[in-house]
This record gives structure tokens, C-alpha cells and sequence, in this order.
């Protein structure tokens, strides 16, 4: 009897699982009447449901939210999606566009590089954002295109060494997002920042950034109090190099040229006049 009774529990469980199943993946109870759609800014709430392709009556047991989730992805300008039931007749669509982590300044004006390398176009309400811009990138051009496409991956590889470093930085001290302006490249050996304020010029060198920004963070904290050098110095191996003002020295190549990428943070990106 007792070993019946083993042997038939699980059946009658799975029966009574699949019998609840069949239920509800059959109810009009739970046909779809309404799909919420979040998190979206840039792509509009039709072009996902187009591309969502979920008629309404449908059961929502009988959805499949994986072949959703790929088929809104497919999207350039969408990073992640997140589909969810919400019992007893309704979806969710959570979309997590994709976000420029820096400034360039390009042919066509200033857009963004997100952190895997790709062009973002700006719209208004991004110029919220305070980020650095990166300029010494090589110009579309010398990759045979006149410009390069919204969302392509950026094919300077120094871009990618600035994104590095800026994901870098935020890991070891995000404090530091409020006091770069400019990510300067011009140099092949050593990746410049400009802080504010004071255009304070930092070389960084090309490497060992986690330890070196802990020096200039002491540099910093030190020198509030003595005074601000226009230029620290940090590619020689444990020490760091101070220089006070010379003709100059402080101005990063693009105020060289006329522009104002080292006073752009403070004004406040996307106002008349700064772009």
C-alpha cells in the first residue's frame, strides 16, 4: 500500500499541475486587455509595441516574454528589456535605453559615446547630464566615412582607452565625475584631464590609473589647502610631479583653438552658446 501510494503521489500532482495549466491558459480570465510600457524616452511607446508584436486577447500564459524581449532589443537604441505578467490580463514592457557615459565632439556637433563604444544622438533633456568631453579622437574621415552612424560602435581605439578609463574611475572614486571637464587624447602616451575649477591640467600617463588616482585625490585634498598647482604630474613611477603656472600650461587644446571644453562643465552643457 505504501509503496502505491509513492508511486502515485507524484502522478497525481503532475496531473493536478497540468490540469490548472490547461485552466488557465484557456481562460478568458486571463486574455490580454492592456501592455504598460516604461523607461522609454527616445523610442516611442508605438514603435516598441510594433515591435513587441503581441496581439491583445491573447492568453498571457501562452506569451512568449523571451521572444518579446529579443524582438525589442532589436532596436539600436535600446540597451535592455524587461517584459513581466501583471495578473490577471495585463503586460509590462521595461526598456532601459542606451545612455552616453562621455561627450565627442563630431562633424555634425556634440553627441555622445556610450560605454560600449557607440554614438549616441543628444536630445534636450540629456544636456542634464554632467560628463567630461573627450576630444584628440581621429576625425571619421581617416576610417573612409564622412561621419560616423548613430548607435555604430566608434572605431578609434582611443575612444575605447578614455571609455576604460572613465569606467575605471568610477569604480575606484566616482567623486571625481564632478571635476573632470576634458578627457584629453592628442597625446599617444599620456591621457590628459582637465579639472574644474582652475583648469588644473593632470597627466595621467597610459596606465596604472587606480593607483594613480588615489595619488591625485591626496595631491588634491593636500594642495586645497596650499594652494592649487596649475599642473600635476603623475607618469613617474611613485611620485608626483607639481608645477605652478607657466604661459600656457593650463590650456587644454581645444581652448587652444578658440574652444571652451574646460569651462563647458561649469556653464552647463547645451546652453545657448556652448555648442
Amino acid at each position: 500500500m505504501n509503496r502505491t501510494n509513492a508511486f502515485l503521489i507524484p502522478i497525481l500532482f503532475t496531473l493536478a499541475l497540468s490540469g490548472v495549466y490547461i485552466f488557465i491558459s484557456h481562460s478568458s480570465r486571463f486574455c490580454l486587455t492592456g501592455i504598460e510600457v516604461r523607461g522609454n524616452r527616445k523610442t516611442s511607446e508605438k514603435e516598441i509595441l510594433e515591435r513587441a508584436k503581441i496581439r491583445l486577447d491573447s492568453n498571457i500564459f501562452r506569451i512568449d516574454l523571451g521572444k518579446i524581449q529579443d524582438r525589442v532589443r532589436e532596436d539600436s537604441r535600446i540597451k535592455e528589456v524587461r517584459v513581466k505578467r501583471q495578473l490577471p490580463d495585463r503586460l509590462l514592457i521595461e526598456v532601459e535605453e542606451k545612455k552616453p557615459a562621455l561627450w565627442i565632439n563630431l562633424p555634425e556637433g556634440l553627441c555622445g559615446l556610450s560605454r560600449d563604444q557607440e554614438i549616441i544622438p543628444l536630445e534636450e533633456e540629456d544636456f542634464h547630464r554632467d560628463l567630461p568631453i573627450v576630444t584628440g579622437l581621429e576625425p571619421p574621415a581617416v576610417f573612409g566615412e564622412q561621419s560616423v552612424a548613430p548607435y555604430q560602435r566608434w572605431p578609434d581605439m582611443k575612444a575605447n582607452f578614455a571609455s576604460d578609463f572613465w569606467s575605471t574611475m568610477l569604480e575606484e572614486d566616482s567623486s571625481f565625475a564632478d571635476i573632470i571637464s576634458e578627457i584629453d587624447l592628442h597625446e599617444k602616451a599620456n591621457l590628459v584631464l582637465y579639472l574644474i575649477p582652475g583648469a588644473i591640467r593632470v597627466n595621467m600617463g597610459k596606465g596604472g590609473f587606480k593607483k594613480k588616482l588615489k595619488r591625485l585625490k591626496a595631491v588634491l585634498n593636500y594642495q586645497e589647502k596650499t594652494g592649487q598647482p596649475t599642473c600635476i604630474d603623475l607618469r613617474f613611477k611613485d611620485q608626483v610631479v607639481l608645477r605652478e603656472s607657466s604661459p600656457g600650461l593650463a590650456l587644454s587644446p581645444s581652448q587652444h583653438r578658440g574652444g571652451q571644453s574646460a569651462q563647458t562643465r561649469g556653464k552647463r552643457l547645451g546652453e545657448k552658446g556652448n555648442l
